[in-house]
Parts: C-alpha cells; structure tokens; sequence
C-alpha cells in the first residue's frame, strides 16, 4: 500500500468524525472574501484531481504544478539538501475520493441535536510530495475538495497528526482558518504550516508542509516561522 493510499484509508476510518466537527465550529469563521484573488492559471479542483487521478497510474518523482520545495527552502533561509523520499517506491502519490454520503454516528457517540447524521462529505483530490532534507522527512500535500471553506475541516486528522495538536487547538484551527491567500504555522513545536490558495471556479484548496512525525524528533531547522515562509513560498510558486 502507497504512502497516498494510507493516508486515504486513515482519513476514511477519521474524516466523517472530525469534518463534522470541523464544519460545526468553523462555519462561522470562514470566509472565502479575504486574501488573495485568483488570477490566469490558478489551480482548480478539477486541475488537482486530473493530476492526482493521473498520478495514480503515472508514478514520479517530481511534484506537480511548479512546486520545487529546494527553491521553497532557500527563500526561506533553510539550508539542507533535499532529495525525493523513496519509502514507498515513488516520492509523488496522488488520491482521489468520491465522498460519502450522511452517515449514523457511531455507537454511544454524543453529538449536537441539531446533528442526527454524520454530515455527508464531499469528494476530494490529494497530491502529497515528499522529501528528505537531512535527517527530516518533509511532506508537501496538496488537498482540493469542490465544495467552498471545507478542505481544511476534512484535512484536521491530518493537520492534528501533523503538528501533534491536542484537541482544543484543532478547534481552533477549525474556527480561525487561514483566508485565501494567507499561510498559517500550526502547532506550539511549529512543525506544520498551512496555506488557502485562491483558485478558480468552486471548491477549496490547501496546502500543507509538515515534518513527518514517524521520523523522531523535529529537526528544528525546519520549524516554526522559516517554515512557514517555505511554505508560503511554495503558494508562489503554483500554476
């Protein structure tokens, strides 16, 4: 099983549970009015998924949509040599889901009267390209669902494993989400950074590069605002 398909399976076995928290405590708080405003060429839903969809029977090492994280790195003033990450056979996966329906909340689980159903959630598309710089695996994901201000709630058992948030930090995330345009450090170790890329037509994009927390220890060369800036560089380079 590939990197992208685990991650896949993780997210079917969590997704439902947290977008339903997630869109419950971030409605109010999204708003796809701030930031940035796409411009000619800026990424769609349907961009990510043919690539992802394509991905899956093309495998590669080179990420897709201009994204090199080495140029990302050096304007954010971290050294290090960067290499594709071969764990799982290619460093570039891609994913794509068609979404579920509502769904019954599971036995003896609490939830908003409001709530009878685990709410449906919508397809998506995921590209993850990953990386050794030194000792530390970065990983970059790209993650576009077609519905408006729902990629970052579907994204959260990704995002909490990702910058180890506990659990009153992952509602906030949920409710003060980064607007398009804007990229966001995540977590008090700062391993994590988020980015809203504004785009075209309907849906939602995010982009989030992350230490990989199964390789140890955070190198902290690779940690809070230098990441950040690597990250928002890698939102400059897209097209």
């Amino acid at each position: 099983m590939t990197a992208a398909q685990l991650t896949a399976a993780r997210r079917r076995k969590l997704t439902a549970v947290f977008a339903a928290a997630g869109i419950a405590l971030g409605a109010a708080a999204c708003s796809s009015s701030a930031g940035g405003v796409p411009g000619p060429g800026a990424l769609s839903y349907g961009s990510v998924r043919s690539t992802a969809e394509k991905l899956q029977q093309d495998k590669q090492d080179t990420c897709p949509f201009g994204l090199d994280l080495g140029k990302a790195l050096q304007a954010a003033g971290i050294p290090g040599t960067v290499t594709p990450d071969h764990e799982y056979g290619h460093a570039v996966q891609g994913s794509v889901g068609d979404g579920l329906p509502p769904q019954p909340w599971p036995s003896g689980a609490s939830h908003p009267p409001a709530m009878p159903s685990i709410p449906a959630t919508p397809p998506h598309a995921d590209v993850i390209c990953a990386y050794q710089v030194g000792t530390a695996r970065l990983d970059l994901e790209l993650f576009a669902v077609p519905q408006p201000d729902v990629a970052v709630n579907l994204l959260l058992p990704g995002i909490q494993r990702a910058a180890g948030l506990p659990v009153a930090a992952l509602q906030q995330v949920a409710t003060e989400q980064p607007g398009p345009g804007q990229t966001r450090l995540l977590g008090s170790k700062g391993t994590a950074a988020l980015a809203r890329i504004a785009h075209q037509g309907e849906g939602d994009i995010v982009l989030m590069l992350s230490q990989n927390p199964s390789t140890g220890e955070p190198d902290q060369a690779l940690t809070g605002e230098p990441l950040r800036k690597a990250a928002a560089a890698l939102v400059d380079q897209l097209h």
